[in-house]
């Protein structure tokens, strides 16, 4: 059995995730993360890692089989194309290199405050309200969090993926101290949706993010009644394409006019990934909505394990 381990000095950095594992007791339960396979373009994967706990990241194909470098106080050791990750207490964050077949990924590692952390629905002041306990039709991605990443000023602009930020994904609920959740199943969705549009001759930069995580707090604040929103697991989007900065959804389909056939050109391209024998295990929800006083037509995409759709 091959084992590498490597430690090495960088910057510092902070994220979450939920996962089917767990070392020890609640407070030190780590995350596991395994992707099947990566997008071909895809240089950058985040890593959601609880503080001082163990947690793995595992890319199938292809796999794992050098660590080129690793954030300072970081430690790892590779089993089997399996990292096996130790992060350090408090709001650490930094950016890992591996070589995985013929490509070398930027990992961005976050670390999480744990689950076990939360006092009466508070996060340090942050109001994260209660999660169910059991999850949907048994599926690990609506296990509760295994922890929250705290945003601060020195974290809020790293990059989790090629073109998406920690900032664009937090919760719309302010506070003192700001907490949020996030999937790395979500960025490799959008970062597909991305690319597939590209290839159907519609270039833009980034998708625009209407809404990712929402505490159960503030979920049922805004009138949401049920507590298994994909927005409270961290993989829930709702996206436009605004190229022209606008702050509406562009004319995805060139008909001359802006509404709910544009939204639909974005689900397309989401039913296609989940359809796909690649990509399917992206597999989620998809739902169109219409333009109101408030905003323009938008798309919802999540990975939450099995296709839903409404709208149409």
């Amino acid at each position: 059995m091959h084992k590498t381990i490597l430690r090495s000095f960088g910057v510092a950095i902070a994220f979450l995730i939920a996962g089917p594992i767990a070392w020890g007791n609640r407070s030190t339960v780590g995350t596991v993360v395994e992707l099947k396979t990566i997008p071909p373009k895809v240089e950058r994967l985040f890593v959601p890692l609880v503080a001082e706990a163990k947690n793995k990241f595992t890319i199938i194909n292809p796999r794992i089989d050098q660590i080129v470098e690793l954030p300072k106080d970081f430690t790892a050791t590779l089993n089997n194309g399996t990292m096996e990750i130790t992060a350090p207490a408090g709001d650490a964050w930094g950016y890992a290199r591996v070589r995985a077949g013929d490509r070398e990924l930027t990992l961005t590692f976050m670390n999480m405050v744990a689950y076990a952390s939360v006092r009466n629905g508070l996060l340090d002041g942050y109001n994260i309200g209660k999660y169910l306990e059991r999850p949907l039709r048994g599926l690990s991605s609506y296990e509760v969090p295994r922890g929250f990443i705290r945003l601060t000023a020195s974290n809020r602009d790293v990059w989790v993926s090629d073109h998406y930020r920690l900032r664009d994904f937090q919760c719309k609920l302010d506070g003192k101290n700001k907490f949020l959740f996030l999937r790395t199943e979500a960025l490799l969705k959008l970062e597909l949706m991305q690319t597939e549009l590209h290839y159907l001759g519609l270039k833009f930069g980034r998708f625009t993010i209407m809404s990712g995580y929402r505490t159960p707090y503030y979920n049922a604040l805004i009138g949401n009644e049920t507590g298994y929103s994909r927005h409270l697991y961290g993989d829930a989007m709702d996206i436009y394409v605004d190229e022209d900065g606008d702050g509406k959804m562009d004319d995805m389909n060139r008909d001359g006019k802006v509404d709910r056939k544009d939204a639909i050109e974005l689900l397309k391209v989401a039913e296609k990934l989940d359809k796909s024998t690649t990509w399917g295990w992206l597999k989620g929800g998809a739902g169109v909505y219409n333009a109101n006083h408030a905003h323009g037509p938008y798309v919802h995409v999540d990975t939450r394990g099995y296709v839903a759709r409404w709208g149409l």
